[in-house]
């Protein structure tokens, strides 16, 4: 049996075991006091037939259990007739009371005419043997709901932890790697969102692999090329089969394609730093509306060789933010622009008092991929990128606590945006 199940029928079980045992008590205690009445009615009518025989000067009933006191003198009624007793006990009692004898519980009634005071006993209820049979019947009762209500809690908990227990068996098949592991059957109920949840992240963690698949081919290329480049054209130069007049040309490739390592290198450490929190954020108060226009003034140039005009629209705002971190955004953000934005259009970058958004005149983002796109490995149709530049911004935007996001821009392309 699996803790879950333990847990479960004693969570059914343990608050139906009370509530029978307080039941059980309720009802010997109401029974024994309908009893007790019973009782004390019934000593009463004996008492009224005792006197009824003492004012008929009839003999004295011999089945009736009690005392005759007379002028002071008090007889024992019942067995082999009166006898006399001494006891002043009698005189201290009430009409209806009780008392102990021998380690029994007696009911005692008492009927008082003049000088004569008859006084008649009887077993209390919970100490006669009448009453064993109704606390039996009610224990071998209680007995059997709880057996009935311990197996129907047993067939009911089998049915809600089966698939608990199976979906454990599939977390450790897929925490062991293994891929596209059969689901249990889903209930219509939390389990069974619960199961759903499972198999959407098996998706997602073969989603994943595919990505970091094609994401490690791709570096790999990106990585091989420029490598090739600088070694073939340093081995040419080794070789002196370059005109001099060549030389400017070669080494400024050799630069271009060592910068190209660099940023690569840069972004991947950069990834690793942030996501891994070692890389803590230096927030200060900033103009952000001056960090907008000085970023503007540095890729304009960029924008106008392809024929984009860059536009930024800003009103002073100040925030606490990472400055380097958050300008490293907002590039992130206007190169992905330039990159989509057709030749002749513009690109829109606007910071209000509760927004900052970039928007361009391209194909835009499908709503299908708006939620992926900031996933690591993830590069969007026609993107010469490494799928690092939006992993690294929302981890960025993520440690700042902004809300982000990428809609429909008025263009009819992209429009990434930050609530502030």
């Amino acid at each position: 049996m699996s803790k879950l199940m333990r847990k479960f029928l004693l969570a059914v079980v343990a608050p139906l075991l009370v509530m029978g045992s307080l039941s059980f008590i309720l009802t010997a205690v109401l029974v024994n006091r309908f009893a007790e009445d019973e009782r004390y009615s019934q000593l009463a009518r004996e008492a009224n037939i005792i006197q009824e025989a003492i004012d008929g000067n009839q003999p004295l009933p011999r089945d009736i259990q009690g005392f005759i006191t007379i002028d002071g003198q008090t007889q024992r009624l019942g067995g082999r007739g009166p006898q006399p007793v001494n006891l002043p006990a009698l005189e201290k009692l009430q009409q209806q009371d009780v008392i102990d004898v021998q380690n029994q519980r007696l009911l005692t009634y008492q009927l008082k005419e003049g000088d004569t005071v008859i006084t008649t006993i009887r077993n209390a209820p919970l100490a006669s043997s009448a009453l064993n049979g109704v606390y039996l019947a009610i224990g071998v009762a209680l007995l059997v709901t709880l057996l009935l209500a311990t197996g129907l809690a047993y067939y009911m908990g089998r049915q809600f932890t089966r698939p608990i227990v199976n979906l454990r068996s599939v977390a450790q098949q897929i925490g062991a790697g293994k891929k596209s592991v059969p689901l249990p059957e889903r209930p219509n109920d939390e389990v069974g969102e619960l199961i759903a949840a499972v198999d959407e992240m098996q998706e997602q963690l073969l989603q994943k692999e595919t990505l970091q698949k094609s994401f490690i081919a791709g570096i790999t290329h990106d990585l091989r090329t420029p490598l090739a480049i600088i070694r073939n054209e340093t081995e040419a130069l080794a070789a002196g089969v370059i005109p001099l007049d060549e030389l400017p040309d070669v080494t400024d490739s050799i630069i271009e394609e060592t910068d190209r390592l660099g940023l690569l290198i840069d972004e991947t450490l950069v990834y690793s730093k942030l996501a891994g929190g070692m890389m803590p954020l230096e927030r200060i108060e900033t103009r952000l509306d001056d960090l907008v226009f000085d970023t503007v003034g540095r890729l304009e140039a960029t924008f106008e060789k392809e024929g984009v005009a860059l536009v930024a629209e800003a009103v002073p705002v100040t925030r606490r933010v990472d400055r380097h971190m958050f300008e490293r955004v907002l590039v992130n953000f206007l190169m992905n622009a330039h990159a989509a934005a057709p030749p002749d259009s513009r690109v829109i970058i606007r910071l209000t008092e509760t927004e900052l958004t970039v928007e361009d005149a391209g194909r835009g983002v499908p709503e299908s991929d708006r939620a992926t796109i900031w996933d690591l490995y993830v590069k969007q149709d026609g993107s010469s990128g490494h799928g690092l530049g939006l992993a690294i911004s929302r981890l960025i935007l993520d440690s700042h606590e902004l809300v982000y996001g990428v809609r429909t821009s008025p263009q009819g392309g992209a429009c990434f945006f930050i609530r502030l």
